[in-house]
């Protein structure tokens, strides 16, 4: 009885372990975007980013939450010309709701997180120029709306070894928020179409 005791206890401890395990890493994305010739768009990018991982989630429904910072480039027809306008910054808040299923090494979580953005952007030089020679105006500037973002996506985490998890991630940022580039002339107001399509793939170790 004392053994069975002891060996519950270390499992028992065993597994506190693991749901309060922190790792770290890097994961690399893939972000493409829908060219819509009426609105601005935001051009598809690729980039590294810092992937982290708290414990390891329980079957069933719960609570997840992100922040998802991004930046795109931002193109708009100016002159008859698709000219690079700015890097537009969309910074949101989520919390969404979802279900979890765990799979021997797999874990498989499904959710729809939404929440509230907050947007900047900055003329670029071209853009402008463009402006300059088009409406023939001494400068420009640009401002952009905050704006409702959603996003659905899907992830899955495989545990390599106790330390190494691999994690693959694929989801649709929906964000639409307003641009407004102020001259002399008037201002030029449109709705930007900074829906992306984005696909993580990385890995963390288990620091502690």
């Amino acid at each position: 009885m004392v053994l069975l005791t002891s060996v519950s206890e270390v499992a028992a401890q065993e597994d506190k372990t693991d749901e309060s395990r922190f790792a770290i890493g890097a994961d690399f994305k893939v972000k493409m975007t829908d060219r819509a010739s009426h609105e601005d768009y935001a051009q598809g990018q690729l980039g590294p980013g810092l992937l982290w991982r708290f414990g390891k989630s329980k079957d069933g429904w719960g609570f997840h939450w992100g922040l998802n910072w991004y930046a795109v480039k931002v193109e708009r027809p100016i002159g008859g010309v698709a000219t690079e306008l700015g890097e537009l910054h969309v910074r949101p808040i989520m919390a969404g709701y979802g279900y979890t299923k765990n799979i021997r090494r797999y874990s498989i979580t499904a959710d729809v997180l939404g929440g509230y953005a907050f947007g900047s952007i900055n003329l670029s030089e071209p853009a402008v120029s463009a402006y300059r020679s088009v409406l023939n105006v001494p400068g420009a500037s640009a401002s952009a709306s905050n704006t409702f973002v959603l996003k659905p996506e899907i992830g899955v985490w495989y545990d390599m070894h106790k330390k190494f998890f691999v994690n693959v991630n694929a989801g649709y940022m929906i964000a639409r928020p307003d641009i407004s580039v102020q001259t002399v002339a008037g201002t030029d107001f449109r709705t930007a179409r900074a829906d992306q399509f984005i696909l993580k793939v990385g890995v963390v170790y288990s620091i502690f």
